[in-house]
């Protein structure tokens, strides 16, 4: 009885693809003369005595998937109906009238119509009803663009910095270093001390000295995006995000390295591969928790190098941290609630570290040697000129350095579980 949307596209020579090239408004405007062409069509079926059954079955085809698939989205099936609907009762109104006169279809004459029963309520002399039919809601609007758009763009969540934060910081400027971090320690292996009780012309004892040359090299920690010319300048808000993307990516590898570093060449040796191992030893204690653990751990340190080290911090994960401040007591209170320190030693929580490891150690001994912050760069490579691209390019050059002679000052401990069994025997 009636073509479909599609059907009628046809007839005008407009076929899907060219449909779906057109704009928003000059969509709006094919639709809003297909409700014309249907309601037309109504009235003639109306008219020829066709019955309003047959019509309404009808127009029901003109609703089916298969009719406006490509056409119309699913999210506008329902304004779509509406539309049908409304030039139905168009059709409806054009043969049965009322009163002589078309029904009426807008709000505004609507509202004109109770223009007097309005007026009376706002002066408090009539207690009518007032009643206005609008014939159309939002879903009536087919690809509506409007909305609420918010400004801002979403930001994507990454490990918190921890041990970059509390570590000294030492500048490496220009110069001719060769980005090489060079240094001399105590060889502590092949030094021996032989201080002794000398009897009278008895003979001194002999001491041994050892010294040993180190250099590390600085580590090069980078990321870079391609982008197009267009999208810097026709998405100015999305592409002042980039740069601060890459940055953080820096920042997070970074982060990762001075805790998991494996200190092989051309990398970064972290706080893990640097510091030696605790050696756990009986010792009794009666249901022992990481409290006691971090206890015995920094005795570990200090008791032959009391003179040069105090711990002064512990590095754990948030699982970790969990098993301290969960520990309870016979009477299911909490020991530790919430606890920032142990002893003299601040709980630094470093989410790049393992479970079930801690590390012990006086911060002042691990130093962060960099040439310069992140930097931000913008080049070409390759065909991007021709093909108007460019790279963002972030980077940094930096070394965390544990001397030698100082990574007694450190212990990490790779199994809690492991060393808590131990101290309870």
């Amino acid at each position: 009885m009636f073509r479909t949307f599609k059907e009628w596209l046809e007839a005008k020579g407009i076929d899907e693809t060219a449909f779906t090239n057109k704009t928003a408004q000059e969509m709006a405007l094919l639709q809003k003369e297909y409700m014309q062409y249907v309601s037309e069509e109504m009235k003639k079926a109306l008219t020829n005595s066709v019955s309003k059954q047959d019509i309404t079955d009808a127009v029901k085809d003109l609703l089916k998937p298969e009719a406006v698939k490509g056409l119309v989205k699913s999210d506008e099936i329902a304004g779509w109906k509406i539309l049908i609907d409304e030039a139905t009762e168009k059709a409806n109104r054009a043969i049965d009238g009322i009163d002589g006169k078309e029904k009426k279809s807008s709000f505004l004459e609507g509202f004109k119509s109770e223009k007097e029963n309005i007026q009376s309520l706002i002066k408090g002399n009539s207690n009518a009803d007032v009643v206005i039919k609008a014939s159309t809601n939002r879903a009536s609007i087919a690809t509506n663009p409007s909305g609420l758009f918010l400004p801002e763009i979403g930001q994507l969540g990454v490990k918190q910095r921890s041990l970059y934060d509390i570590l000294p910081k030492i500048p490496v400027g220009s110069g001719n270093h060769q980005g090489l971090v060079r240094y001399v320690d105590w060889d502590e292996a092949t030094t021996v001390r032989s201080a002794a009780i000398v009897a009278e012309g008895g003979a001194f004892p002999e001491s041994t000295a050892k010294f040993k040359g180190y250099s590390k090299e600085l580590v090069k920690i980078g990321d870079s995006l391609p982008v197009s010319e267009e999208f810097g300048t026709d998405e100015v808000a999305a592409a002042a995000e980039l740069e601060m993307f890459l940055e953080t990516n820096v920042k997070t590898k970074v982060d990762a390295e001075l805790i998991n570093g494996a200190g092989t060449a051309g990398n970064i040796e972290g706080l893990v591969a640097a510091a030696p191992a605790f050696t756990a030893a009986a010792s009794g204690i009666v249901a022992p928790n990481i409290y006691d653990l971090v206890k015995k751990v920094r005795t570990s340190i200090v008791f032959n190098r009391g003179s040069k080290y105090s711990p002064d911090f512990v590095v754990m994960n948030a699982n970790t941290l969990d098993d301290l401040h969960l520990t309870k007591d016979a009477n299911e209170n909490y020991v530790f609630p919430d606890s920032s320190g142990i002893g003299s030693m601040v709980i630094i929580e470093d989410n790049n570290l393992a479970d079930n490891v801690l590390v012990v150690g006086d911060r002042r001994y691990a130093r962060i040697y960099e040439m310069f912050g992140v930097l931000i760069s913008r080049g070409l490579k390759g065909d991007q000129f021709v093909e108007d691209m460019e790279t963002i390019k972030a980077r940094t050059r930096l070394l965390m350095l544990i001397r030698d002679c100082d990574k007694t000052g450190f212990r990490k401990v790779t199994s809690i579980s492991a060393a808590l069994t131990t101290l309870a025997t």
